[in-house]
């Protein structure tokens, strides 16, 4: 597995520096000086190989049918490096016990900033995700935040969003769309609106639908209002329709989101709700909104962006997602276990489809269609 070289460790700074201020003077201090410093570099190398090698047994975990041996590959991962965060996400997640959960997501959090050592806050902030080693440690703080909110810790996973966006701004994760809704939900208007106007070139239904709210809380049924609310229809006709029940959410959400989709509109109703709910007068204005806006007109187009029943347009997405983790000239990580691969490789876009591998190799078609899918998809969302 690639890693970038890790930045030392604070107590490894401490002993550095220490030792230049003492230089010995003897030729047998210098050789034990030597000594010392090499074996400090074998500790680090040792110590990074066993993170690989947990990191692995994580991934293993994660892949897991069975919750027994989620927990046990989890376990043998700490037990090659207790710095290996995503194996504490794994305990994490199988653990019943809310706050128990909370204290592993804590505790992946600071193993995950430990592995990366504290310079790397500062000399990677703006890089983080694009950094594959990174990635453990915006999982754990992601899942840390979305647990914390759901406790009731609303100010805590705030802050935890804005730092991720202060590590990472392209925000590869959605983050800002957690954090659009947490600000409004909160009636912290000054902030959302500051956050729509950071990301304004963001033209998802998410964006659009969000400023349509803050501009109703701000001044009500007003033409400012009505306007903005215009554009949200116009980004996505179907989100009113979930918002005020007119149609039910699904138990489940699309596994896929195309702009303008109903997959969209069921995505962002689930995630505002409670923003919605905190300014109920904002359904009524909502419920009174032309028939378009509840996505009562059919439209024939649809059927060409359901990605859910057609396999050529999940293998669009499937490309474009891949190519989110693409490093090493071809090869890409995988995020989940798609049954698309096997397609894609029968068609000729990649060559190893195994089910279990961590990652894909693109052929050379496969990476010009995987780019052209990723451009088509996400070019305007800029994650």
């Amino acid at each position: 597995m690639a890693r970038k070289a890790k930045t030392k460790r604070k107590g490894a700074g401490r002993r550095a520096k220490g030792a230049a201020r003492a230089l010995p003077v003897s030729e047998s201090d210098l050789d034990a000086l030597l000594s010392s410093f090499l074996r400090m570099l074998e500790e680090d190398d040792e110590g990074d190989e066993a993170l690989d090698l947990a990191q692995e047994k994580a991934f293993e975990a994660m892949e897991a049918p069975r919750a027994e041996e989620r927990i046990a590959l989890a376990r043998e991962a700490l037990a090659l490096s207790p710095l290996c965060s995503d194996a504490y996400l794994v305990l994490a997640r199988e653990t019943a016990d809310a706050n128990e959960a909370l204290e592993l997501y804590r505790r992946a959090v600071a193993v995950g900033a430990e592995a990366l050592g504290e310079n790397a806050f500062q000399d990677d902030a703006g890089s983080f995700w694009g950094l594959l080693q990174t990635r453990p440690y915006m999982r754990a703080r992601h899942e840390l935040a979305l647990a914390l909110w759901r406790l009731g810790h609303r100010d805590e996973a705030v802050a935890h969003y804005y730092e991720m966006l202060r590590l990472n701004p392209d925000d590869n994760q959605g983050i800002r769309y957690l954090l659009i809704d947490a600000l409004l939900e909160l009636g912290r208007e000054a902030d959302a609106d500051a956050l729509l106007e950071r990301y304004e070139d963001d033209a998802s239904a998410h964006w659009a639908w969000s400023a349509a709210l803050l501009a109703f809380r701000r001044s009500g049924n007003s033409a400012a209002a009505n306007k903005a609310l215009a554009r949200a229809v116009e980004a996505n006709r179907h989100v009113a329709a979930y918002l005020l029940g007119a149609k039910p959410l699904p138990p489940t959400l699309p596994g896929f989101i195309g702009m303008g989709d109903e997959s969209e509109g069921v995505s962002y109703a689930h995630s505002a709700a409670g923003a919605w709910e905190a300014a109920p007068e904002a359904k009524a204005w909502l419920a009174g909104a032309p028939a378009i806006a509840l996505g009562k007109q059919d439209d024939p187009q649809d059927a060409e962006h359901d990605y859910e029943t057609d396999p050529d347009r999940v293998d669009e997405a499937v490309l474009a997602l891949l190519v989110q983790g693409l490093h090493d000239g071809s090869r890409a990580w995988k995020t989940f276990d798609w049954d698309a691969l096997d397609r894609l490789h029968a068609k000729g876009l990649i060559s190893n489809p195994a089910s279990r591998a961590k990652s894909v190799v693109f052929t050379e078609a496969g990476l010009e269609a995987a780019l052209r899918s990723h451009r088509l998809l996400f070019a305007k969302r800029r994650l």
